[in-house]
């Protein structure tokens, strides 16, 4: 004999809670080896207890919770493996300008650091024009003491495709530096961003006071949008990594560390791609005046708001569609 339907549920119901439990951790990337093996036990019970319920239970609210539950779990464990271009687009699609405004919060602090040091660069040489032999490299400073700019002689040395294979390189050197640098306790991207604020704080200073603004505008006015917003995303994650470590919350340092740096790197990896192509822009456009100023302005502004718009609206649509109903307290209380 059967036991009743209300004995049935009672008596199995944990199970199905835990499954659904570890279905959503799974949904999210957060199962261990050993929460996986769990799942796949509990979804065999589910399964005899879905055979059972076809049997004793056709038609009632358990043989279809436990239906849909089944079918979930069988989803989960035997999913296809995702082709590797499918996960790239969905990865730009989605994951990355979603995870960039689930961090905001870390990269608007990184852009108040890069402005810190805009601002203190460009201070101090105006306040103290011998600021400038301390702050400005040697090399940029007699260039603009001669009335030209240091990147005249760029492609006169160097073919463009070797000038943009160059700061395509050292710009993904800072973005990397800036990024695990927050290993130490997020001094790392504090000082590379304001480093790099002071830096460019600095040289416009310079230029502006030796009459030498429009050529630094000319030179920065195409990249400078785009190529200023990856290091700030890039210290952004930098903090992500350093936070987790100063503060881990209820988490072990370990587990903190490991899930933060997984989000971090998110944001890292989405950028590489833009790095390369403003490394294209920088080595080919900025330089030389092949291209006319107001063109560049143009580039830049353009560049600028549509690689922000990119990551401000993209993928707000799909993620409303891709959220999945989960059961909730009352409409699994009337399996009862």
């Amino acid at each position: 004999m059967a036991a009743p339907l209300p004995t049935f549920v009672t008596r199995r119901r944990p199970d199905w809670d835990a499954l659904q439990a570890l279905l959503t951790r799974q949904r999210a990337g957060r199962l261990s080896l050993a929460e996986l093996r769990t799942l796949d036990t509990l979804y065999r019970r589910a399964a005899a207890d879905l055979a059972r319920a076809q049997t004793f239970y056709p038609g009632t609210d358990a043989h279809r919770f436990l239906n849909q539950l089944c079918a979930r779990a069988y989803g989960a464990i035997y999913q296809p493996p995702r082709e590797r271009w499918a996960s790239t687009r969905d990865f730009f699609r989605r994951d990355f300008p979603a995870t960039l405004r689930r961090e905001a919060r870390f990269v608007g602090v990184s852009a108040g650091l890069l402005v810190l040091g805009l601002l203190l660069g460009a201070l101090v040489v105006t306040l103290e024009p011998r600021g400038a032999e301390l702050l400005v490299p040697e090399g940029v400073r007699r260039y603009v003491a001669q009335g030209r700019m240091w990147t005249d002689d760029l492609l006169s040395v160097a073919p463009p495709n070797a000038v943009a294979s160059g700061i395509a390189t050292n710009n993904l050197t800072v973005t990397l530096f800036a990024f695990a640098s927050g290993i130490l306790l997020g001094v790392g991207p504090i000082f590379t961003l304001v480093n790099n604020g002071v830096l460019i704080g600095a040289v416009g200073a310079l230029c502006f006071r030796e009459g030498m603004a429009a050529g630094f505008l000319d030179f920065i006015a195409a990249h400078g949008p785009v190529e200023l917003s990856i290091i700030v995303i890039a210290g952004g994650a930098g903090l992500m990594v350093g936070q987790a470590l100063i503060d881990p919350g209820e988490l072990p340092r370990a587990q903190a560390l490991q899930a933060r740096g997984r989000e971090a790197v998110k944001l890292v990896v989405g950028c590489a791609p833009f790095l390369a192509g403003i490394g294209f822009v920088e080595g080919f456009i900025s330089p030389g005046h092949l291209f006319p100023t107001w063109a560049k302005v143009g580039l830049g502004l353009s560049l600028g708001a549509l690689f922000w718009l990119y990551l401000l609206r993209a993928g707000r649509a799909d993620a409303g569609v891709a959220r999945e109903d989960v059961p909730d307290a009352m409409a699994s209380s009337r399996l009862r």
